[in-house]
């Protein structure tokens, strides 16, 4: 997988890491040490890369094994010395930084001037992360399926390993079908089965399809799981409307099927337990004011707090005592009606451990902060982001994607985070060449796309983007009240798409202090121009650079590991230029994005992120 993982271990595996030898010109395996042949591949191409020379990327329609990402331990050796230096981790357009580590960065007396400036001094602890996934769909698994056994290896450890990838450790699963399933369907279709008689036990249709995914899952993360549960439609019996697809006005739910549909959830969690795969939480409903072409169930605030405190929670908190419950799983435009329909009775609310939201109706990050004000308390959860097929900008491509997606990604889980979320989950782990398979034609671009026919995988900008957060934000790190200091150019646009960010949003950053107590800040440039910055903690400064259309993860020790140095450091006395950053941007020839004009950039002009 290009600049993913080295992603390596069975026969099969070693053999693909020979890429190009093993396709074009087999040869008698018990001669040849498969191990020494790759070697020297990888030492040709680093040679060749050292060189400034063109690599071939393809032999035999194969795209060769690029460099890895950098391990854990790798990065932990960097950071000898983290209270006179930080660790920057960057991935930058128009080069070939991807999760890259770059020079040690070091600490100088902060006296100096920066017009952009991030500053942990005194910083607090908020709320803390529960971590970063994304949605195990029928149609990810799907996929998943039709891969060759050597990258559905590649795809799993590039996601759930914690050093061969970028350690997801949350995860989000739909009850009964959804728009990411090639057909509609549900565990009891036998009408009026109020005893639930006919329920399948077995979920034997997931244990086709999403079940051998998630497992493959658990056995590479290297904590358990967190996995959400969304259900899109009860059984078509159960509705209105009788159709699993659409729904009819508020509630789409018939009122003598609210206790049964309830208990239809408890026991779907329940089979799914018994099968070694437990759930962390659940929301009432997915995208309840969308009466969708696909399975969907309409209901008001005041119907899903109803259904709740009357039907769904008693039944959970006697059966499942254990599993969170969440109001909502909608639009952040509507989040704090929704949050006051669900927690101002203290009965209902007491059944309500959060609020989930999606970031399809754009920022309103104002919206998150307010319930984080008013519910103090009660957990938030982003639990869905995608960008639709149809927002491909003019010249993307399968291979690469947009570097926008990234960016937009990025944008949306510091704002999600500063403002209170505790992670964030992407939609679709992995789709097809097409976007789908998806039974509505609601194709979307993913993390990681696949060509089926071609065994190929390819790694979109979305997935560097949130491997800044989710490799080197672990679970148990807490969100920092930093202060930051930018300048903007404009107010951003009025009704903006979702996932937009621009010159318009300035520096944008959130810092995290880890269970390691090493601070973690990530810093977002989505603008055209380079910017330098002070990252400032403790009477002690970073300054530092962040190239255009690019992302740095910085890792330092937290004040109290700086204040030996910083007491140590002669007193402030008046502010001075800054000194020189460390050396950061990559080669003269490689610096296009200095040049370039303020249109989209595409990730095309970056190199292929891709496996086989």
């Amino acid at each position: 997988m290009a600049h993913a993982a080295r992603l390596l271990g069975s026969e099969e595996d070693e053999l693909a890491a020979e890429g190009a030898v093993a396709l074009c010109a087999p040869r008698p395996r018990e001669r040849i040490s498969w191990r020494l042949i790759a070697g020297i591949a990888l030492g040709v191409v680093a040679l060749l890369c050292v060189a400034g020379m063109a690599v071939p990327r393809r032999c035999c329609g194969a795209p060769l094994l690029a460099s890895p990402l950098p391990s854990v331990s790798e990065v932990k050796a960097a950071m000898v010395g983290l209270s006179v230096c930080a660790t920057v981790v960057q991935t930058a357009f128009a080069t070939h930084d991807r999760l890259s580590v770059k020079p040690c960065a070091p600490f100088v007396p902060a006296n100096f001037h920066s017009e952009h400036t991030i500053d942990v001094t005194g910083a607090t602890a908020q709320h803390r992360i529960e971590g970063f996934g994304g949605a195990f769909t029928e149609s990810s698994a799907l996929v998943f399926q039709s891969l060759p056994r050597h990258l559905r290896r590649r795809f799993i450890e590039a996601y759930f390993s914690e050093d061969e990838g970028i350690g997801y450790t949350l995860g989000r699963v739909h009850i009964n079908s959804c728009d990411f399933s090639i057909n509609s369907y549900s565990f009891d279709d036998v009408p009026e089965d109020f005893d639930l008689r006919y329920f399948d036990d077995a979920v034997a249709h997931d244990q086709r399809t999403m079940i051998p995914l998630i497992r493959a899952a658990q056995a590479v993360a290297p904590r358990k799981l967190k996995l959400l549960a969304s259900p899109w439609s009860p059984p078509a019996w159960m509705k209105k409307g009788r159709r699993m697809d659409g729904s009819e006005p508020p509630p789409g739910l018939r009122d003598e099927c609210r206790d049964v549909w309830a208990r239809y959830l408890s026991r779907w969690l329940g089979a799914y337990e018994r099968l070694g795969v437990p759930l962390w939480a659940i929301t009432m409903q997915n995208e309840p004011e969308n009466r969708a072409a696909w399975e969907a169930c309409a209901f008001t605030p005041e119907q899903g707090a109803t259904f709740v405190r009357e039907h769904l929670g008693p039944i959970l908190r006697k059966h499942h005592p254990q599993l969170k419950i969440f109001a909502f799983d909608h639009n952040k435009d509507h989040v704090v009606e929704w949050a006051n329909a669900s927690f101002s009775d203290a009965a209902t609310s007491a059944f309500f451990d959060g609020i989930a939201f999606h970031w399809y109706s754009g920022d309103t990050f104002e919206h998150v902060a307010t319930i984080r004000e008013l519910w103090a308390g009660k957990l938030l959860l982003p639990s869905e982001a995608t960008y639709e097929k149809y927002r491909w900008p003019p010249g993307t491509t399968l291979a690469h994607g947009s570097w926008s997606f990234g960016e937009g990604y990025a944008h949306d889980i510091i704002g999600d985070l500063n403002a209170g979320g505790l992670g964030w989950i992407d939609w679709n782990l992995l789709l097809d060449e097409r976007g789908g398979p998806n039974h509505l034609g609601n194709d979307c671009d993913a993390a990681i796309m696949a060509n089926v026919s071609a065994a190929e995988l390819y790694l979109h900008p979305q997935y560097w983007y949130i491997g800044h957060f989710s490799k080197y934000v672990p679970p148990g790190s807490a969100l920092l009240n930093a202060t930051v200091r930018t300048r903007r150019r404009l107010p951003p646009p009025v009704g903006r798409p979702y996932g937009t960010c621009g010159d318009e949003d300035g520096l944008e950053s959130a810092s995290f202090l880890r269970p390691d107590m090493l601070v973690a800040t990530v810093v977002l440039n989505c603008g055209s121009e380079r910017l330098s910055y002070k990252l400032k903690s403790h009477g002690l400064a970073l300054a530092m650079e962040i190239p255009p259309h690019a992302i740095q993860t910085v890792l330092h020790a937290s004040d109290a590991g700086l204040g030996a140095s910083a007491n140590a450091s002669e007193p402030v006395v008046a502010e001075q230029p800054p000194p020189s950053p460390p050396p950061s941007s990559p080669p003269a020839e490689t610096r296009a994005e200095d040049k370039r004009s303020e249109d989209e950039p595409h990730a095309e002009d970056a190199p292929p992120q891709s496996a086989q």
